[in-house]
């Protein structure tokens, strides 16, 4: 029962961030297309799906100066910028309507709870870095070796990490991450990048110190 709680409460972590990145990248499309962001309805969000063309959009504007546009027709990134955060501040109740039609539609479809339990097993020992592969419970024996050095309240056990940080937490979408690793990986390196190259390198410090 207290495992299931503890895993409850995970899940539950992940759905107000999901609902954040698709609301985000909602009114940034809109904006970009429209121009105008005011009149959005809860039909328009709810049936918007994050594709790969948005979510490369996306993260193309960040590397934008705000003068700058990502077309010719579209507006400037200082504007789309204006826009949503007008929007954020003149419709806290829409969002917060939006927020809870959203969680039913998590649960019911984007990540329900059960497909949740296959990946954050309720033994530790199963649950494991994708990354480095450690796993919760030999990060608790490091622990009460003495062997891990962090002050931070994280790092007790696996953290929700998304393959590609700019689509909604989903079980395709959703590893197990050590909080070392998913602090490292932030948004700039590719879930690859860290997996070949980064993740082995953590790997081998977490077997010298099992030693």
């Amino acid at each position: 029962m207290k495992s299931d709680i503890y895993i409850r409460s995970k899940y539950n972590d992940i759905i107000s961030r999901s609902f954040y990145t698709k609301l985000e990248i909602f009114l940034f499309t809109e904006a970009i297309r429209k121009g105008n962001i005011s009149r959005i309805t809860k039909r328009e969000f709810k049936q918007f799906q994050i594709t790969k063309e948005y979510a490369d959009m996306y993260q193309k504007a960040w590397q934008l100066d705000g003068t700058e546009r990502l077309s010719q027709r579209s507006p400037t990134m200082d504007h789309v910028d204006k826009l949503i955060e007008d929007w954020n501040s003149d419709n806290k109740a829409k969002k917060e309507a939006l927020l809870l039609d959203y969680k039913e539609q998590f649960h019911a479809e984007v990540f329900p709870l059960s497909s949740f339990k296959k990946i954050y097993d309720p033994d530790p020992a199963k649950r494991i870095c994708y990354y480095c592969k450690i796993s919760d419970a030999e990060i608790k024996k490091l622990r009460s070796r003495g062997k891990i050095y962090s002050k931070v309240s994280r790092g007790y056990s696996m953290e929700i990490d998304r393959l590609k940080p700019n689509l909604e937490y989903s079980e395709k979408n959703c590893v197990l991450a050590c909080y070392w690793c998913n602090n490292a990986k932030t948004d700039e390196f590719t879930s690859s990048e860290f997996e070949d190259h980064i993740g082995p390198g953590i790997s081998t410090i977490w077997e010298d110190r099992k030693s």
